[in-house]
């Protein structure tokens, strides 16, 4: 069994309305539960999507769950990895799960590297001494939450996802379509992290032109038969197996399919 020490001090969390946050998601209380925790993470997935529209109109993304929460919950608009995690976690703690943040290092397939810490945040959680990996802001990832054991292929709707450990105890997710070829997603280890450590590298994939979320603008939501993405050049509906890609020929085509597909309306991202 993995050292669960790290799961004895419960984290201090900064209040959030979890009621509102639940009747958005369509949900109500239940007791901590693996079932629940299920459902919770495909409902969030599919209510808020990944996006980082804020880079792109010089709107400052902080690392302060109030102002996450009042951004994301009362509307319909979602974040990157940084806002998205973070709010789910509270959401977590709140319903009383035994969880912490974990810092990721997302693999880059440009460089076959890996990025720095604080790259990427996810959250794990201990659920009756076994331990699962929550990730809500990575965009086209895992619908369900993954039991953390090595070497085993895990289903997650249309594809598999598995773990591996090195020496040093680095974990290691990886992602199939097929069993057979595997594409590296990110590296961590089992330390808990604060919020504020995550500052730096959200301030850098704001402002750096290294950054991906600095080159182009995305929006991706879960949906109940598949996922709709837009990006500067093409909408993608993918819905039951079938593929749609539409041209997306200026910046006002975008912001009239982004209404249409995801109901964020343009002056909204004007508003301070």
């Amino acid at each position: 069994m993995k050292n669960l020490n790290h799961f004895q001090t419960r984290p201090k969390v900064t209040p959030i309305n979890a009621t509102a946050y639940l009747k958005e998601l369509g949900l109500m209380k239940e007791l901590p539960s693996l079932n629940y925790l299920r459902l919770l993470h495909r409902r969030h997935l599919m209510r808020y999507p990944f996006e980082n529209l804020d880079i792109h109109f010089r709107r400052k993304i902080m690392i302060d769950i109030r102002k996450i929460y009042n951004k994301i919950v009362p509307t319909k608009r979602g974040g990157f990895c940084h806002e998205l995690n973070l709010l789910f976690y509270h959401l977590l703690v709140h319903l009383g799960y035994d969880c912490h943040l974990l810092s990721a290092r997302t693999f880059k397939s440009e460089t076959k590297t890996y990025g720095p810490e604080y790259d990427h945040m996810a959250i794990l959680l201990n659920i009756q001494q076994n331990l699962y990996l929550c990730d809500v802001g990575f965009g086209d990832g895992m619908v369900f939450p993954k039991l953390l054991v090595t070497d085993r292929l895990q289903m997650d709707a249309n594809r598999y996802f598995s773990f591996s450990v090195d020496p040093d105890d680095n974990y290691f997710l990886r992602k199939t379509n097929d069993t057979v070829n595997f594409e590296p997603v990110y590296q961590f280890q089992l330390k808990p992290r604060e919020p504020i450590e995550f500052i730096d590298m959200c301030d850098y994939h704001q402002s750096n032109p290294q950054s991906s979320f600095v080159g182009k603008k995305i929006i991706t939501l879960l949906t109940e038969d598949g996922r709709i993405t837009l990006t500067d050049d093409k909408l993608k509906i993918a819905e039951l197996g079938e593929v749609l890609e539409i041209p997306v020929l200026n910046d006002d085509d975008f912001y009239v399919k982004m209404e249409e597909q995801f109901g964020i309306a343009y002056q909204s991202l004007l508003q301070e």
